[in-house]
């Protein structure tokens, strides 16, 4: 076994049933690293090391940045949005990045005095973003969150079946079978906010969540994270593509667009029951039942929960105060230094500010609005716990999008950046044109064969669903000799291609930027949007570079390789299987690795089966789909990188469009979202108004067909 297995095997030895002692695997050897020893001479090396050491194996070590990450007791939730929270997770961060090598990581992590001692959440937390912010551990892959803690995805009612199978397994010793988790998750139709649960309880879709606050945290000095690029942007953006993707939902549902939260005093009138519990069932995530309103928190430090007070009033003032500056046009540091809210940086600025991360102006003046209402939100059923109750699914990063209030929540978040859009003035037809380029046409084309005797269509997509098989046994808090798994339904869409037609009139060849959008064209009553309204609901589905030559050209691209989403996520068994990631190879990756380990994604991205949304039964829902060509020349960020984030020096990759280049700037100059991230002109109401003066722009309709069946994606 090489050390890059060793260390593959030993993370997820580690990740196995965190709630529970740690138990080392035969073949599998831990030892504890010299640069946490105690110095006193003539003491024995650790039991079973294989190498020499002055030093025992030390039931406490002496770290003292651990009495800190203790401070959340094991066996609690965790909140990555609750202050005191954050300082512990960091805390045991910024241990394990401090460790000298990953071996020495690894080992150290596997230590009783924090594998066993450690709050379970927090632990596999801080050891997450550790292996993603090292350099030296970029090769190696985390399992599937889902997998860690099926508690926060699947409803108690599957720990309760998977027990029931292994114990009738060990009785008839036969082949454990899946379990079938329905479509409809944890609640019924009955209620119409349920109609989205296929949406909101999605395993990728909330593991996206979780990766993308993983990978840029709140609050974390620079030996934790270096500054990532636009950091701030990423937030609004990648928040705001959420709401368009959650709308064009609501809208295939027969619903109307998610409305703002921003009215503090009015009850909630949406409920949600998770019916979630921890690993062993111990821990349970409160409900929230119809019409309660928020109040002030005032949660006492108790030893098992750790205190948080603030007013409601809290939240009005930070919203006044973050309102004043985008109308002002400017923040002011706590220095005293005036940093103007311009059309290049302003975004930034402000979503740093409103998610009050690291880099805020001022945290103390503007306040922690962001994160706070999450904390409101998830205590509002007992926000001083008197009855002791946990938090609600809102806390949690994980969880927090199962909410429909999390929507609403964010609807209002991204008000605050509309209000400072539309302060910006709108694009030119010069900036919205790219002289000699004209793209004529865009088609999809579907891969799935035709009938026979019948012809391809064009400008449509399939969706239906998919059953995908997740392992459940090494979250579990019981143990079993084969494998239990659940095997889930999500919504799916068959493999498509675009087929854009682009005249290059230039004499030369051209490195051309494609930008896809797909927008709904009715709202749920059957109401064209205008543009104003349509520019929110632009939905980013890729943006590649290709190279036009001078004439007509073809440009082809599949909808898998888009630079939004990432594949499903590979199990612990299939990580155990298959080999570590390598390097890739300068100028390329190796023809002779297998497709599986040509790239090793680092979990931030949009999930690839939600590509699309889900769309209507026959004849399908319109949708226009939008293509711009920009030149690369002037859009690229540096030498190294593609418009979709490749370097063929990395070896973590994400999804670019929402989730950035890791230790890299965002490839891309323009604003995220151009050209939909400001208001047109007033005197542009219509979408074709807005692109008839910019022949490097095209659109067309399609339709999303959706068919309630389990369907087969064609590969490209």
């Amino acid at each position: 076994m090489s050390d890059l297995q060793l260390r593959q095997r030993q993370i997820l030895n580690l990740f196995e049933r965190v709630a529970q002692p740690f138990s080392p695997k035969p073949d599998i050897v831990f030892e504890l690293p010299e640069f946490v020893f105690p110095s006193e001479p003539g003491l024995v090396p650790p039991a079973g090391s294989t190498r020499p050491s002055p030093s025992p194996p030390a039931d406490v070590l002496n770290i003292p940045e651990l009495e800190l990450v203790k401070t959340v007791p094991r066996g609690r939730l965790f909140s990555s949005f609750h202050p005191a929270h954050r300082a512990a997770a960091y805390a045991l961060v910024r241990i394990f990045k401090n460790a000298p090598t990953v071996a020495d990581m690894l080992n150290l992590a596997a230590h009783p005095d924090i594998r066993d001692q450690v709050n379970e959440h927090i632990f596999v937390f801080a050891l997450s973003a550790a292996l993603i912010q090292r350099q030296d551990s970029r090769s190696l892959r985390t399992p599937p969150i889902w997998e860690i803690f099926p508690g926060k995805f699947f409803e108690t009612r599957v720990r309760s079946e998977a027990q029931t199978t292994v114990q009738q397994q060990l009785k008839q010793s036969s082949v454990t079978k899946p379990i079938i988790i329905d479509k409809n998750f944890a609640a019924t139709d009955r209620v119409v906010e349920n109609k989205l649960s296929y949406f909101r309880e999605d395993l990728g879709i909330n593991s996206h969540h979780w990766h993308w606050h993983l990978i840029f945290p709140v609050e974390a000095t620079a030996d934790i994270v270096n500054p990532p690029d636009r950091r701030g942007e990423l937030f609004y953006y990648m928040h705001q593509q959420i709401l368009a993707r959650y709308d064009a939902e609501r809208i295939a549902n027969g619903l109307a667009r998610v409305t703002s939260y921003h009215d503090w005093d009015q009850p909630i009138l949406e409920a949600y029951f998770p019916k979630l519990t921890t690993a062993n069932g111990a821990i349970h995530w409160a409900s929230r039942p119809s019409g309660l309103v928020l109040k002030d928190i005032n949660i006492p430090d108790e030893g098992v929960e750790l205190g948080i007070e603030f007013h409601i009033d809290d939240l009005e003032l930070w919203r006044t105060r973050i309102l004043h500056a985008i109308h002002k046009g400017s923040v002011v540091k706590g220095n005293g230094q005036v940093v103007h809210l311009d059309d290049k940086t302003g975004t930034n600025t402000l979503g740093e500010l409103i998610e009050a991360s690291q880099w805020s102006a001022d945290k103390l003046f503007y306040g922690d609005l962001h994160n706070f209402g999450h904390i409101a939100m998830c205590y509002i059923h007992d926000p001083d716990r008197s009855h002791s109750e946990n938090m609600g699914v809102m806390g949690d990063s994980v969880t927090a999008m199962r909410d429909p209030l999390f929507y609403r929540w964010h609807k209002f978040i991204d008000s605050l950046f509309q209000q400072f859009k539309a302060t910006l003035s709108p694009y030119t037809a010069q900036q919205l044109t790219l002289e000699g380029i004209t793209v004529n046409s865009v088609e999809v084309h579907r891969n799935q064969p035709p009938a026979p005797g019948s012809t391809r269509q064009k400008n449509l997509i399939i969706t239906g669903w998919q059953e995908s098989i997740v392992e459940l046994d090494r979250g579990l808090d019981f143990s079993s000799s084969t494998p239990v798994q659940a095997r889930v339904m999500h919504l799916q869409h068959e493999d498509f291609s675009y087929r854009i037609k682009v005249t290059n009139s230039t004499k030369t060849s051209q490195d051309i930027v494609f930008r896809i959008f797909l927008a709904p064209i009715k709202d749920h009553s059957g109401r064209p949007f205008s543009f104003r309204e349509q520019r929110l609901l632009m939905i980013e589905l890729d943006k590649f570079v290709a190279r036009v030559t001078p004439g007509a050209n073809v440009v082809k691209r599949k909808s898998d390789d888009s630079s939004v989403t990432i594949p499903f996520e590979r199990t612990f068994r299939d990580l155990e299987t298959a080999a570590p990631a390598v390097p890739l190879a300068p100028g390329g990756v190796p023809t002779n690795l297998p497709t599986d380990r040509r790239t090793n994604f680092c979990g931030c991205g949009w999930p690839d089966h939600f590509l699309v949304p889900r769309g209507v039964p026959n004849p399908g829902m319109p949708f226009t789909l939008f293509v711009m060509a920009t030149s690369w020349k002037e859009d690229r960020v540096n030498e190294t990188t593609t418009a979709t984030g490749d370097d063929t020096k990395k070896l973590c990759r994400n999804a670019a469009s929402y989730c950035g280049i890791l230790d890299d700037k965002y490839p891309d100059k323009r604003p995220m979202g151009f050209p939909f991230d400001r208001p047109p002109d007033k005197s542009i109401t219509t979408l074709a108004k807005f692109v008839e003066k910019s022949p490097n722009i095209t659109t067309t309709e399609i339709r999303i067909q959706f068919e309630d069946r389990v369907i087969r994606r064609f590969p490209q």
